[in-house]
Formats: C-alpha cells, sequence, structure tokens
C-alpha cells in the first residue's frame, strides 16, 4: 500500500509562505471607519469616594455608590488602592486571579465580536452576502451565518482577495446542504462541530470523515491499493487517475502513468530482413533501391511495454469497479448487518436515527475525525464523504447520519494524519458523489422535511419553498461545472 508520506516524496513541493493578519486584510475597505470601543472603567479624578481599611478587608466606595472589597487584605494593597487612577485599577487589585481571568476572556470574546461584525459589514458589500438587522446572510436564504462561519469566509476572502476562490465555494455551498437539513440545529452547530474536531470540507460542500469497519473478506490488498492509490493521486498529486494503470508483479501491486508504460526499441526490419534495401521479389518499389518500410536503414523504432508483471487496467476503472469485486466486502462492528464497500453508498432509514448530543450509543451510522474514538470498534479504517443534509446528530467528538460513502481504506496508524494532513487535497475527492447527490435534489430535501415534521419533537428551520428552491437551483449548477469532466458512479 503506498503512503502518504510516498506520494508527498514523489513529486516536487512549494511551502507556500502564511497568510498573516488573514482576518485584517477583509478589513482593508474599513480602516477609515470610526469603530466601537471596548468598555472602559476609566473616569475623571479619583475613581473612588472612599477607602477604608478595617482588620484585614479592605473595603472601597467607588463614584457611582458601589462597594467593592477585597479579605485578606494587607497595608500593601491599602496604599495600591490609594495610588489608582483608574477604576479597573481598583477592580484588579479587589478580584481573585480567576475573576481576572475570566475578566480577561470577557474582553477577549468582546473584541472578537467586534472583529467579526466588522467582518461581517465588509462582507456585506460583497455580491453574495447582506445584512439583515445586524446579522450575516448568504443572499436569498433566510438562515442568519453563525459567528464561526463568518469567520471562516473571512479568512478565505482575506487568502484568495476575491470570491472565486474553491475554498470559498466550498465554505458556501457547505451552508447551502446544511440549510436543507431538516434539523434546524445541524444548520447552526455542524460547523462548529466539524472546525473543532478539524474536519476537512470538501470543493462540493461534503466534510470527509473517518470510522472503522470489519473485514469481511481475507484478502483485500488490491481493494486497498486501488482506493488509496486512486484518492491520493487526485488529492496529493492532483493528477488523473486515468492516466495511471496498476500493475501485479510478485504478488505486490504498483502503478505506472501511461508515459512511463512504453519505451522505444530498435528492431530489425523484418520486411527487408536488415538489408535496406528492396526485396528482390518485390517488383512495386523497382524505381528505388531502399527498403521502403525502414528507409533504407534495416532498423525501425518500435514502442515496447518496459513494465514487468500483469496488467490489471487504467486506476480509474478499477476504483469506479471495486464495488463489484468480491473482496470488497466490510460490515459495522456493533451489528453486523451492514453491507459496506469502498465506492458504494451506506445508508439506513432516516426514520430511524435519533438526535442526540451524546457521543454513543444512538442510533445512526457514526463518523469521526480521529481514529482514536474508533479503536476497538473494527479492523480497518475508511475515509468517507458525508454530505450535511444527512446528519443528524453531533456530540462532542463524534457524529451520526443516515448515509456515508466509503471512498477509500487507510492504515490505522495513518488515518487520523490524512484527515489532518494539509498537503492531502479533500477538496478533489468528491465530484462523482456530488453528481449523484444533486440528482432529484428538491424531492430529496421534501422528503426531509417531511418526516421531521410528523414527529412529535420536531425543530424545523425557518425556510420557505422558496428559499428551498433558491438552495437546490445554486447547488444544481454544480452540475453543470462537473458533468463532463467525471464518470458518475453506480
Amino acid at each position: 500500500m503506498l503512503s502518504l508520506k510516498w506520494f508527498k516524496s514523489a513529486i516536487e513541493r512549494t511551502i507556500e509562505k502564511v497568510v498573516e493578519n488573514k482576518i485584517e486584510q477583509a478589513f482593508n475597505q474599513l480602516d477609515n471607519e470610526e469603530g466601537q470601543t471596548a468598555p472602559s472603567y476609566h473616569s475623571s479624578g479619583k475613581p473612588y469616594l472612599n477607602i477604608k481599611m478595617v482588620n484585614d478587608t479592605l473595603t472601597i466606595v467607588m463614584n457611582d455608590g458601589n462597594i467593592i472589597t477585597k479579605s485578606p487584605a494587607t497595608s500593601v494593597d491599602f496604599n495600591s488602592a490609594r495610588d489608582c487612577k483608574t477604576e479597573a485599577c481598583l477592580f484588579d487589585l479587589v478580584s481573585t486571579q480567576e475573576i481576572k481571568d475570566e475578566r480577561r476572556k470577557a474582553e477577549a470574546a468582546y473584541e472578537k465580536a467586534k472583529a467579526i461584525q466588522r467582518g461581517a459589514e465588509f462582507l456585506a458589500t460583497l455580491k453574495e452576502f447582506e445584512m439583515k438587522n445586524g446579522s450575516l446572510y448568504l443572499k436569498g436564504i433566510n438562515r442568519s451565518l453563525p459567528p464561526l462561519l463568518v469567520e471562516e469566509f473571512l479568512e478565505v476572502v482575506g487568502k484568495h482577495g476575491n470570491t472565486d476562490s474553491d475554498e470559498f465555494n466550498a465554505l458556501h455551498r457547505f451552508f447551502m446542504w446544511c440549510c436543507l437539513n431538516p434539523r434546524a440545529e445541524v444548520a447552526n452547530d455542524l460547523f462548529n462541530f466539524l472546525k473543532k474536531n478539524s474536519f476537512s470540507i470538501t470543493k462540493q460542500g461534503f466534510f470527509v470523515a473517518l470510522r472503522n469497519v470489519v473485514t469481511l473478506h481475507g484478502s483485500t490488498e488490491l481493494v486497498q491499493f486501488v482506493s488509496n492509490a486512486y484518492n491520493k493521486v487526485k488529492a496529493v498529486w492532483k493528477k488523473k487517475p486515468d492516466e495511471y494503470h496498476v500493475f501485479l508483479e510478485n504478488g505486490e501491486y504498483k502503478m505506472v502513468h501511461v508515459d512511463a508504460m512504453y519505451t522505444k526499441e530498435t528492431c530489425t526490419c523484418t520486411y527487408c530482413d536488415g538489408t535496406g534495401t528492396i526485396p528482390e521479389c518485390d517488383d512495386e518499389w523497382e524505381d528505388s533501391e531502399e527498403c521502403c518500410e525502414c528507409d533504407g536503414t534495416g532498423e525501425y523504432e518500435d514502442l515496447v511495454l518496459a513494465v514487468k508483471g500483469e496488467n490489471l487496467g487504467n486506476l480509474t476503472d478499477l476504483y469506479l469497479d471495486l464495488p463489484n469485486r468480491a473482496e470488497n466486502r466490510f460490515t459495522d462492528a456493533h451489528t453486523r448487518t451492514f453491507d459496506i464497500r469502498i465506492g458504494r453508498p451506506v445508508n439506513m432509514p432516516m426514520d430511524e436515527c435519533n438526535w442526540s448530543r451524546a457521543d454513543c450509543a444512538h442510533a445512526g451510522l457514526h463518523f469521526t475525525s480521529d481514529e482514536i474514538h474508533y479503536v476497538g470498534c473494527g479492523d480497518t479504517s475508511v475515509l468517507i464523504l458525508i454530505n450535511p443534509m444527512k446528519v443528524v446528530g453531533i456530540g462532542e467528538s463524534k457524529g451520526r447520519c443516515y448515509e456515508y460513502l466509503p471512498i477509500m481504506t487507510v492504515p490505522r496508524e495513518e488515518a487520523t494524519e490524512i484527515l489532518h494532513d494539509l498537503d492531502f487535497d479533500t477538496l478533489e475527492l468528491d465530484e462523482s458523489y456530488a453528481v449523484r447527490e444533486l440528482d432529484n435534489l428538491a424531492e430529496k430535501a421534501k422528503e426531509g422535511f417531511t418526516a421531521e415534521a410528523k414527529k412529535h419533537d420536531f425543530n424545523l428551520p425557518a425556510l420557505s419553498a422558496v428559499e428551498v428552491y433558491t438552495i437546490v437551483k445554486s447547488l444544481d449548477e454544480i452540475k453543470q461545472e462537473i458533468s463532463k469532466r467525471i464518470v458518475e458512479i453506480d
């Protein structure tokens, strides 16, 4: 099996300079605006009316009549209080370290909220966004963007200087998929969950996760090699998998680019037997003495297969055929009932899944971003693609959905590394799945909202039919981008 390090070392890489002050870059147009100031405890003159020290208790009467105390206190505290020029100085003096830390956190949160607000105002100047009642929205969608997602949009816009990047489109599509989820909690909280646990979002707005499975077939080497090679060629090398072939030699698999499969070899001309002259039996070329096949050289160059072993076929064809192979068989560790195959969606009825904040013990197809959360839950790790529309519950470290697409097997020790590695570009992995998900999207969204509305404890998002249509129409544009470039999966 080809490791991530192998793919990384096989091609030359340039390290891009880290973009500094990303959010600030997005504020260039707002530099001359007068911003809000954080609350201040400063006042003119003395910040207190009176100070008393009784035994070991320091009592301070503030200018507004409020009283603050410190106990136990010392004469040093008393003299320090008398020297204070601001209310902030007095509050620092009487506060415990815990209170000071909490206040600093509150001040930091305030500054961050102020920055996000300024950033939202900047984004609202772009054609994709609008401000309503102090909240930021994607145009045409009546669901305000969560603060963390606003931050991410700011970072991406600041990094690229525009909204035309793959990263921007990925975030935009991700939120639209979220809005089609019949649970409002998912749209509001899913990005926070993904960010906290270092999940990666793909170009079409899905996200990549990890789960473990149980192997049902004893020999999965070909499945592992093909699924690893196919996705790493796309995500690390950013090349076309159909330009590579897989060979089997002495029980080991290897892949070779088409340009390296053949070599030129000098061969003796069979027409003139290497003489370079026209055979006596050939009357057609009586006006020429040179052999017409080799131009009188007696030799010619031919392409000869340079790779040893059995050519199993094109890497793309092999990957798309994986669901049909007998050795591509896995199941879940809990029920042992699911038919799990690389390249084929795994699903269960949505109404049999439970919404819950708990990590475990609730119905649904579990996923995580870290292999450690699935130790003991199978013998093989797989990377999976998940549509935010199909997430039913998120906890602290794990989540549940009612459908996922297994895209590749990975070594247990490499699983988390791949998910967190920036060189493994998940933006390149989801085009085929996107085409499948976009088919009859309006009907799928309607089914989800209808099923949720039948529950007693439903929590439907506030989206109108027009807004759902707007989202579906926008997502459907993805088809135009990719339908001519891919082979649709079964």
